[in-house]
């Protein structure tokens, strides 16, 4: 069981550490509905999380594992491999964008009205957010295919902790806020500000983290180990 569970850990802090759902849940914070759509926002930030890992957890179970087992092994490690570059590319990508923009970044334009979201609004988008978004969808992916031998009851309960981590940062900022009201603002906006202008940096040490993972698993595959 603890092994289990350990084994999702790193996919869930890939989850957490995704630097724009963060500021989202911020900017939402901010909204006139904030004490409304704050707590909208993380109920679909669970939703998405657990209903992508679940999903992947069944299917696994019925037997539809991509290229895990027998001899599919060497094709398993070299796609490891190869997905694994191209994350350090990405990882790159995002590094030379930071330098040439000297950390003035303009955020996805669909984030400039975060803060007059409705709660069903924000709900909503924190599920495709968390639960679509190709990397996040990847990670949740990841921890549930490798429960995929568990026991049910084992892969629930590493599920769960897979989903409580992913969403730590907006369980955080959501309980600082109604905790804090309008004293958590500042601190709120401290933090806002300075992902807006590290978030492709934070991006890129998650892709350099996990594909320098994925080249080494898919290496140890290739090599037999």
């Amino acid at each position: 069981m603890g092994g289990a569970v350990a084994g999702v850990v790193p996919y869930a802090l890939g989850v957490a550490a995704s630097p724009l759902p963060i500021i989202a849940a911020i900017l939402v914070l901010f909204s006139r509905r904030a004490r409304v759509a704050g707590p909208a926002f993380l109920a679909g930030a669970l939703v998405g999380v657990i209903a992508v890992s679940s999903a992947v957890y069944l299917l696994a179970g019925q037997g539809l594992r991509v290229g895990m087992d027998g001899g599919s092994g060497t094709v398993a490690g070299v796609l490891r491999v190869v997905f694994g570059v191209g994350l350090l590319a990405a990882a790159y990508l995002h590094v030379v964008r930071h330098r040439r923009s000297n950390g003035q970044h303009a955020m996805p334009k669909w984030m400039a009205s975060a803060d007059r979201w409705s709660p069903v609004k924000a709900a909503v988008l924190a599920l495709l957010m968390y639960g679509v978004d190709p990397k996040n969808l990847a990670l949740c992916a990841g921890a549930a295919h490798g429960l995929a031998e568990d026991p049910t009851a084992v892969a629930v309960l590493a599920l769960s902790v897979f989903s409580l981590i992913s969403c730590l940062p907006v369980i955080v900022l959501v309980g600082l806020y109604l905790a804090g009201g309008e004293r958590a603002a500042t601190h709120l906006d401290r933090c806002k500000t300075w992902l807006s202008r590290h978030h492709l940096l934070v991006m890129a040490g998650l892709l350099l983290v996990f594909g320098v993972l994925l080249i080494s698993h898919g290496a140890r595959t290739l090599l037999g180990r």
